[in-house]
């Protein structure tokens, strides 16, 4: 598994980038990450450079930093799992990740609409606080994957990811 993280992420990871040439994870195992403070809380959202598929993670504290790969696993778990996506296709997924390596970002377009997610979702996020309360952040995360990414043949970043995985 491959994170290709902005500066901003990598400065609270305290992580050493490998060389972006190194990179030897198949393309489905890399992930763009960068982090972002909502209501005055850590967050990270993660986009799959192939399937543009995406999810955030609120509320990171320091030790959750400390484990981010572990975290992110068990966040691509439930977030797959919570689309519709059978156990054993995403078991199969998690199988093949390998060790975790940290890169620096490599891909523009995926780095405007991972701000593009953002924005939407801070949105939605402050909506649903100012409306019931609570950030609703499991319907955010399958909220941001209706939204249609032109780069992608299949249009919808869930629909690609499950694809993806069926292909795996």
């Amino acid at each position: 598994m491959t994170y290709q993280c902005t500066k901003k992420l990598t400065a609270e990871l305290k992580v050493i980038l490998s060389d972006k040439q190194k990179i030897v994870s198949e393309p489905i195992y890399r992930w763009h990450a960068h982090m972002f403070v909502f209501n005055r809380r850590k967050c990270v959202l993660l986009m799959n450079n192939v399937t543009r598929y995406n999810f955030i993670i609120y509320g990171l504290k320091k030790a959750d930093f400390n484990r981010f790969d572990q975290l992110v696993k068990e966040k691509i778990a439930e977030n797959l799992i919570a689309e519709g996506i059978s156990q054993t296709l995403v078991e199969k997924y998690l199988q093949n990740v390998g060790e975790a390596t940290y890169t620096e970002t490599s891909d523009r377009s995926i780095i405007g609409q991972m701000n593009e997610m953002i924005w939407i979702a801070m949105d939605v996020m402050d909506q649903n606080v100012r409306e019931t309360d609570d950030l609703g952040i499991d319907g955010v995360n399958r909220f941001l994957n209706d939204f249609i990414m032109s780069k992608l043949p299949q249009l919808f970043p869930r629909v690609a990811m499950i694809e993806a995985l069926e292909n795996v």
